[in-house]
């Protein structure tokens, strides 16, 4: 539900300050350490009168849940070898009983459980870190369900990148597609919020050279994931009017048909290739 500023009441915002939780448009909201407060909070802490202390802070439980999934993916990785092949992402692949695997078999759902899997503690490490620090101020001034929407749509965009242009026996792991898209929906945020994007740009910029340099990194999955985030995040805040929610669902269901009709012509084309 689209709601109005508290102090302009004209204005149509889906910002909020991550102190008390009060939405906000983006000329009443000051950049905090962590989101972005209002300035009443900001006044507040600055008299620093036990108001502060009362205030309700926001828990971004859906990264804290993301964190938790890919951790839990990862620990059952280690245990359990067989899952390695049953959830990387795979177009076409064949066991060497003879028998085939990966998306082009039918388990589409490989897209989504990509991100459950890591290539070693480090690579894991590494993602959640970044999960972590992006997303909890991101997901405090979006909303809940705006942010897993978001990190949703990111993850398969990447992984539809990775899936059209790696070899299709390569299997890809890991859940940077959906953390490049939250990287490029903060930077839409920001833009939108008259802030900044300069240091987001910047984050970009070292994290999508890193995967060109370091060998084995899928770069077209951050690509995907970058663009998938963006522009998903661009249709969710796209102008103030309230009868624009039904076209901007409509946008987001639109970008994942795009994305399952090029996949679908790459499964057939490798349905092709080994005579299936």
């Amino acid at each position: 539900m689209i709601q109005s500023c508290v102090v302009h009441t004209d204005r149509e915002t889906y910002l909020s300050c991550t102190r008390c939780g009060r939405p906000s448009c983006a000329n009443c909201l000051i950049p905090a350490s962590v989101g972005f407060h209002c300035r009443e909070c900001v006044a507040v802490a600055s008299a620093q009168t036990p108001r502060v202390r009362a205030a309700r802070r926001y828990t971004p439980f859906l990264t804290f849940i993301f964190i938790g999934i890919s951790v839990l993916g990862y620990l059952l990785q280690e245990v359990d070898s067989t899952i390695f092949n049953k959830l990387a992402l795979v177009g076409y692949a064949q066991y060497a009983d003879g028998t085939w695997l990966g998306i082009a078999n039918g388990e589409w759902y490989r897209l989504a459980t990509v991100a459950l899997l890591h290539g070693g503690i480090l690579h894991l490490l590494f993602n959640m870190y970044a999960l972590w620090a992006i997303g909890t101020s991101l997901e405090s001034v979006i909303g809940r369900w705006r942010f897993g929407a978001i990190y949703v749509v990111s993850l398969i965009g990447g992984s539809s990148a990775s899936l059209l242009f790696n070899a299709s026996n390569i299997p890809a792991v890991g859940a940077s597609g959906a953390i490049f898209g939250l990287f490029g929906a903060t930077v839409i945020v920001n833009r939108r919020g008259g802030l900044n994007a300069a240091s987001m740009y910047t984050v970009i910029a070292i994290n999508l050279a890193m995967g060109f340099v370091i060998p084995n990194v899928d770069w077209h999955a951050h690509l995907g994931g970058l663009l998938f985030g963006a522009v998903s995040t661009a249709l969710f805040v796209a102008g103030p009017a309230r009868r624009w929610l039904g076209g901007r669902i409509a946008g987001i269901l639109f970008l994942l048909l795009v994305a399952f009709f090029l996949d679908s012509q790459r499964v057939t084309e490798l349905q092709l290739l080994v005579g299936q």
